[in-house]
């Protein structure tokens, strides 16, 4: 009964503790983080309302000039020629780490390209949850973006290797069809086999509607087994691999086969291959540069 006793008053002793802790760090919280960036945030405000000023002024380009020159001779702070007028006040202003810089200006930039002025700003990134959040959810919009126009790139340029590959099988279709159903924003034609055990062939049952979106499916599968068989040359990978996306292992060997990949070799050069096609598109279309996982 006694230790019973004990061990009650020693757990209240380290509740009773805690709760002190907990309140001492909520009085930190509010006297200290919430009001610094509260500060913060009324700073980045007038960063804003600096560079709005310095872009309506009719000397904008000599305070830019003025701006680099005190940074270069007083803290010795080299500003590129093709440095943003909202990194440069930022710089101007903090005159601290590349990446402290970057972070500010990279949400005035948001809050411009958003309609946000000075007045507004500091609602602006108490609404979206901080500073941190304005940046990260735009990043991650432009990290999504950059993948799909690294994936459009992919399938643009696998599309014109399959055209210009030699075929793997040959249909003749009787004189009562005249033509398949096809559409401009399609490259291939859909067609439904069944393979027939009784006379050992593939027979054509059925022909699809032109789909893009069926297509740019079959181009991202396509891409995705490409991937998978370079790493088929190691059991262990190549297993861990097949189990992540729910492939069966004999299947993507016989898949391989189907498309005259011989080995995993061979899928890394066609792998290559079509990067090294798709990475001269690259500057024209301004995408970040491509590769496979494996």
């Amino acid at each position: 009964m006694k230790n019973t006793r004990t061990k009650i008053d020693i757990n209240h002793t380290i509740i009773t503790h805690a709760n002190l802790v907990a309140e001492r760090h909520e009085a930190y919280v509010n006297e200290f983080v919430t009001r610094a960036n509260s500060e913060l945030y009324a700073i980045l405000a007038e960063m804003l309302e600096l560079h709005e000023k310095m872009c309506s002024s009719a000397t904008k380009e000599k305070l830019i000039k003025q701006m680099k020159k005190h940074l270069k001779e007083r803290y010795n702070l080299k500003i590129q020629a093709n440095t943003k007028t909202t990194a440069l006040v930022v710089k101007y202003v903090t005159r601290s780490s590349r990446k402290t810089a970057h972070v500010y200006s990279r949400v005035l930039d948001i809050a411009i390209s958003n309609g946000i002025g000075s007045a507004d700003l500091v609602e602006f990134i108490k609404s979206k949850g901080g500073i941190d959040k304005v940046r990260v959810a735009v990043d991650s919009a432009e990290v999504q973006k950059q993948h799909k126009d690294r994936e459009k790139l992919l399938h643009k340029v696998l599309k014109t290797k399959l055209l210009q590959q030699k075929s793997i099988g040959n249909v003749v279709f009787p004189t009562t069809i005249m033509s398949l159903p096809i559409a401009c924003d399609v490259k291939f034609h859909h067609l439904l086999c069944h393979f027939n055990m009784a006379t050992n062939a593939y027979e054509i049952i059925g022909v699809m509607y032109p789909s893009s979106v069926l297509e740019t499916q079959a181009m991202s599968e396509y891409l995705t087994m490409l991937d998978v068989a370079t790493s088929s040359d190691h059991d262990t990978l190549f297993y861990q691999r097949c189990k992540e996306l729910g492939l069966n292992m004999d299947i993507m060997h016989n898949w391989m086969r189907a498309n005259n990949i011989a080995d995993a070799a061979a899928a890394r050069c066609m792998g290559t291959e079509l990067i090294d096609k798709a990475i001269l598109q690259i500057s024209a279309n301004k995408v970040a540069p491509l590769q496979l996982t494996a």
